[in-house]
């Protein structure tokens, strides 16, 4: 899975184990009156063979549902695989509730430690907060033709600021940055890929910059804040939530 796509389910997901199936049934559809045509509701039991992450009991033993397509119901293929499930343990420790019907991938070393790196960076004490929106934004025009200074200021879930740059020179590339604090820091950069605080940024930031942040501006400093906010998206590498199905 990408990292995108594990952060998802990591922050999601109060529990996570490694297990491997004992066995699988396909549930009669009257057992999944919601799910659509084509789909199919899978009781498995598994043994557990690891508790990643979670502050609750877990049994050595546990069932949970997934979904997949009714083409599968006889051979869902499952059996005897090791897997990572993404949910949580509910008051029975012996039943585990995924986060969603997708909410599993194959168990393997590289992606079992992406899986603890990603809890890493999010439990770390400065980890990015989730972005709820773009409070401000304003533009400097710099004293020579084609310089100039761009800075977008976030909304975020804890209210912990971050803040984006994006600095023109002439004949230069632009500069983007990205700053966790009260103040700019004109030394950060672009964060990396793979990131959370990539992550935070790639797949949390609307499309395109709002109106609300643009109020108070001149229609000049509009078009240059929102032209270089869609260049600091355009070079964030992109948020691709990818994973390949267990069934």
């Amino acid at each position: 899975m990408s990292f995108a796509r594990v952060a998802d389910l990591v922050l999601a997901s109060p529990a996570i184990a490694r297990v491997q199936v004992k066995s699988v049934i396909a549930l009669p559809p009257e057992r999944a009156p919601d799910l659509g045509a084509g789909r199919t509701r899978f009781y498995v039991e598994a043994d557990t063979m690891g508790l990643i992450r979670g502050e609750s009991v877990i049994s050595r033993k546990v069932s949970f549902l997934i979904d997949g397509p009714t083409s599968k119901a006889k051979k869902p293929g499952l059996k005897g695989r090791t897997l990572l499930i993404f949910g949580k343990v509910g008051s029975r420790i012996d039943q585990f509730q995924l986060t969603s019907s997708t909410a599993v991938t194959d168990w393997s070393a590289a992606n079992e430690a992406l899986v603890r790196k990603v809890i890493a960076e999010a439990m770390a004490p400065d980890a990015p907060p989730a972005i709820t929106g773009i409070s401000s934004a304003f533009h400097v025009t710099g004293t020579i033709l084609g310089e100039g200074e761009t800075q977008i200021f976030l909304e975020t879930a804890n209210g912990s600021p971050i803040s984006l740059s994006v600095i023109r020179r002439p004949d230069e590339k632009p500069h983007f940055s990205a700053s966790l604090g009260e103040v700019v820091d004109e030394a950060a950069w672009l964060p990396e890929p793979d990131t959370m605080l990539w992550y935070r940024l790639a797949c949390g930031l609307p499309e395109q910059l709002p109106a609300r942040p643009l109020r108070g501006l001149d229609r000049a400093e509009a078009q240059a804040a929102t032209r270089d906010y869609a260049a600091f998206r355009g070079a964030l590498a992109p948020c691709e939530r990818t994973g390949q199905p267990v069934i």
